[in-house]
């Protein structure tokens, strides 16, 4: 079976290269919006009646997948590829959650997210409080790092102090990410993505 995704736009942001944050900083330093196909802009009435959306994107430059990794701030950690956020996936699809600044026509000025400039747009959804809030979440394997304040601190590139000296603060913007590299231009071509199911396999 096979399946087309067509791109609905194009993701703006001030990532050309491997400086790229491995999660959305909502007060990371430049533009960030995403321009969204003309014949789509329609589509976006009332979305400016919600402050935060879903970012839905293909990582265009994700290297082949893995089904384990070891993330890079928590070496002593192995987990399977569905229980992290690698973008390396057999279905290179990402997400992110950002705020609504403005929008204007069919271009969407937002917070920072965590993609290369270019980075071609799936699809855009409203974040829901009373459906998407839960408040009886957890940080699943995160909740058994021993330094788990410290890494959070360092994935969200928030400020910090080091417990060593505890007057030392920084904050982290310039992790890298391989994915979504363009130039200026793009061009919205489809992106074909097949499916190999066997009928024995369909569980309903």
């Amino acid at each position: 079976m096979d399946i087309t995704f067509q791109p609905i736009g194009t993701i703006h942001t001030p990532y050309f290269s491997l400086n790229a944050p491995h999660q959305p900083l909502a007060d990371a330093p430049g533009e960030f919006w995403l321009s969204v196909a003309p014949e789509y802009q329609e589509a976006l009435a009332r979305l400016d009646s919600y402050k935060y959306i879903y970012v839905l994107y293909y990582l265009d430059k994700a290297e082949s997948p893995v089904l384990k990794i070891t993330p890079s701030w928590a070496p002593e950690f192995e987990v399977g590829l569905f229980a992290s956020r690698s973008e390396n996936r057999p279905n290179p699809i990402g997400l992110s959650i950002v705020e609504v600044k403005e929008i204007s026509g069919n271009e969407i000025v937002i917070t920072g997210i965590d993609v290369f400039n270019g980075t071609p747009l799936l699809d855009i959804k409203p974040y829901v409080r009373v459906l998407d809030l839960k408040k009886d979440a957890n940080d699943g394997w995160y909740d058994d790092l021993e330094d788990k304040d410290h890494l959070v601190a360092h994935m969200l590139g928030l400020i910090h102090e080091h417990a060593e000296d505890g007057e030392h603060s920084h904050s982290h913007h310039g992790h890298s990410h391989t994915h979504g590299s363009h130039g200026p231009s793009h061009s919205h071509s489809p992106i074909k993505i097949r499916l190999k199911r066997s009928a024995a396999s369909h569980k309903d």
